[in-house]
């Protein structure tokens, strides 16, 4: 499979590069990594940063306080504005060569520096320039924007253009929408957004159409719009209140790491204790609720009967002393029916005519039934108080059970309040501050509480609101919908609604998706490069919050090191990267800056091979690219450079 590669990247007096200096970094076979190592102030990190310039007009990795003054500006190399005069102006250019098999792209552009007096500068650059080979002929680009972003789109040039150094701090605070933004930037999701926008574009404007109602719709139009906003405000609410409930426990979670890391082996067992019986804990409360929905629903069932228990007594009382006082239709009457017909004449004697006998039938038919539906009640009265007697068994059973797992939520809870004491009173120097983080510990742990309140509090005001909105909506649509015309507006709005539904459906369903690949990959990639032997489970929420779990299934992200922590942001952009389906080449300045040596060797072997078919340039300073580093990652190398500065200017020259 072909990859698209930088091929080559000329600087012209850009920086400490004086003059012009083509880098070849076409790439053969496997052999899919470049290497350029240079000192810190010899420009290493203005590749990376020409590369930005030249694409998107910004030096996005430019950072004045990470190396000598050479890394700010101007523009211009200093030795060649050295050569001009005051108000004068030097120029340069960066050039960059695009393609898979061959060259297909040039991107060019240039800037200027003014040599002020007083020894200030002032820089500038020009529009992007694009030529693309067509034909065996190169071709100018007219809308250059349009075409870059088809090729290395802006939105995600950071997921392979990005200083690594500053990759530990990728999982630090607010990292969830760092994270978030990069899963969308990479979801291709943009044409739903559009199309969304579209349809709520075109739902406002049938709502304008509406706009000519009497009062009385008017005013239902306005109630409707305050129902409408009322919802809105809510989930926003909502949202901030699940946000901050997130980011409390991330940070018990961080409390929990390092208390789990103390040197104290008494620390550590209280703290695996309190681990355990929080684990319990939420297994009793799923029990709890469980328990109580079966209750309900028995409840539910049993209820009449329960609460007629009193009444079935009463009646089948009452059936039996009626019975034993002939008032109810006796089985001897039916008897005395038959005996009649069967002799032909009444008990007086007379001779039973044809109307008689009929009427007797009919008789005896009607007696027959009443006797029957008697019996029967009188019959199924006991199966009643039957079944509400086992009813009853099984509420009471279900109430015990209950009890028994509300006794030991109580238990464990005791337990856990005990541990927190515990902590809060231990001391021990030269350890981690165990007592200030327990008082920390706590604090969070009370608001978790109160956010959680107040979420269930708002789930039931939303419920509500979404209630009176539909209420309102309903009055409103039955208002102005007694015009023929306005009828005719209100099924082209419900036709618009029903489609933002469907594409907001679909724009949820992707995202669903992608954010389950990133997930995969991310956790194949963690353990690859990771340097330790037990194995990780790498997770990503539907909130986007990253956990590291270990074996013991606790988040360890709180307590990486920095080295760890640029491994998992290593992991989780070469996810995005890898599920983007843009196949562009990455570019990684100080990839191994933060990484102890041990681990250095396995990271060299690893992370040129954990992106297939991608093109690697590594800007890499001497203590990173060891002898060690070197011999593990030369069968990957096609090209490598050194950056020889001296006198304010730098050379690239091959590495021997």
């Amino acid at each position: 499979m072909s990859r698209l590669e930088i091929r080559s990247l000329t600087l012209e007096n850009y920086r400490q590069y004086a003059g012009e200096n083509e880098i070849n970094l076409q790439t053969e076979g496997d052999k899919s990594v470049n290497v350029i190592q240079g000192e810190n102030g010899a420009g290493k990190s203005n590749i990376l940063n020409a590369i930005t310039l030249c694409l998107y007009g910004k030096e996005s990795h430019l950072d004045e306080t990470k190396d000598s003054e050479l890394e700010s500006y101007p523009y211009v190399n200093r030795k060649v504005l050295d050569e001009v005069g005051d108000n004068e102006t030097a120029e340069g250019r960066i050039e960059i060569t695009l393609g898979e098999d061959k060259p297909e792209y040039i991107f060019s552009r240039s800037f200027k520096t003014v040599k002020l007096n007083g020894g200030s500068f002032s820089s500038q650059h020009s529009d992007l320039q694009l030529k693309e080979k067509r034909g065996g002929d190169w071709k100018s680009v007219e809308h250059v924007s349009t075409r870059l972003n088809q090729i290395l789109p802006i939105h995600v040039h950071q997921y392979f253009l990005f200083d690594g150094e500053r990759l530990d701090e990728f999982f630090g605070e607010g990292y969830k929408k760092r994270v978030k933004d990069g899963l969308l930037d990479v979801s291709h999701i943009e044409l739903l957004e559009n199309g969304i926008d579209h349809l709520e574009s075109f739902e406002g404007d049938f709502q304008k159409e509406l706009s000519d109602v009497g009062d009385a719709a008017e005013r239902k139009r306005n109630e409707y719009e305050r129902a409408k906003q009322k919802v809105k405000d809510l989930e926003g609410e909502l949202e901030q209140t699940r946000t901050n409930i997130s980011d409390t426990k991330d940070h018990i979670q961080a409390i929990d790491d390092k208390l789990q890391d103390s040197a104290d082996p008494e620390v550590r067992k209280k703290q695996q204790r309190r681990e355990y019986l929080t684990e319990r804990l939420a297994d009793i409360r799923g029990d709890i609720e469980e328990v109580r929905k079966e209750a309900s629903r028995e409840l539910v069932k049993a209820g009449p009967p329960l609460y007629a228990v009193q009444s079935l007594e009463y009646t089948l009382s009452e059936l039996r002393e009626l019975s034993e006082q002939g008032k109810l239709p006796p089985k001897i009457q039916d008897t005395f029916i038959e005996e009649l017909l069967e002799k032909g004449e009444c008990i007086c004697g007379e001779e039973l005519t044809e109307d008689h006998r009929e009427h007797l039938l009919s008789l005896r038919q009607e007696m027959s039934t009443v006797v029957e539906n008697n019996l029967e009640g009188k019959m199924a009265i006991p199966g009643l108080q039957q079944d509400a007697q086992e009813d009853a068994e099984t509420l009471i059973e279900k109430r015990q059970k209950l009890a028994e797992l509300e006794d030991q939520e109580r238990q464990k809870n005791k337990e856990l309040n005990e541990i927190s004491e515990q902590l809060k009173a231990h001391d021990i120097p030269e350890d981690v501050n165990v007592q200030e983080l327990e008082k920390q510990r706590t604090e969070y742990e009370d608001q978790l509480e109160e956010l959680q309140e107040r979420k269930g509090k708002l789930e039931v005001r939303i419920e509500q609101a979404e209630e009176n909105r539909d209420n309102k909506k309903k009055d409103f649509n039955e208002e102005v919908s007694k015009e023929e015309k306005n009828a005719e507006i209100l099924k082209k709005i419900h036709f618009v609604e029903s489609s933002r539904d469907a594409l907001e459906s679909m724009k949820d369903d992707i995202i669903s998706s992608v954010r389950e690949e990133i997930q995969t990959k991310m956790d194949e990639y963690f353990n690859e490069i990771i340097w330790k032997k037990e194995d990780y489970t790498v997770l990503l929420t539907d909130k986007y919050q990253v956990r590291v779990e270990g074996p013991r299934n606790d988040n360890k992200i709180g307590s990486l090191s920095a080295g760890e922590r640029q491994v998992l942001a290593f992991s989780f952009l070469a996810a995005l990267t890898s599920v983007s389906g843009f196949n562009a080449p990455l570019v990684i300045d100080t990839p191994l800056g933060r990484i102890s040596s041990t681990p250095k060797r396995r990271l060299a072997q690893n992370l040129p091979q954990y992106i297939d078919d991608t093109q690697m340039t590594f800007l890499m300073t001497d203590e990173e690219y060891t002898d060690e580093v070197r011999v593990n990652m030369k069968p990957q190398v096609s090209n490598e450079y050194k950056l020889n500065f001296a006198d304010e200017v730098t050379e690239v020259i091959p590495y021997e």
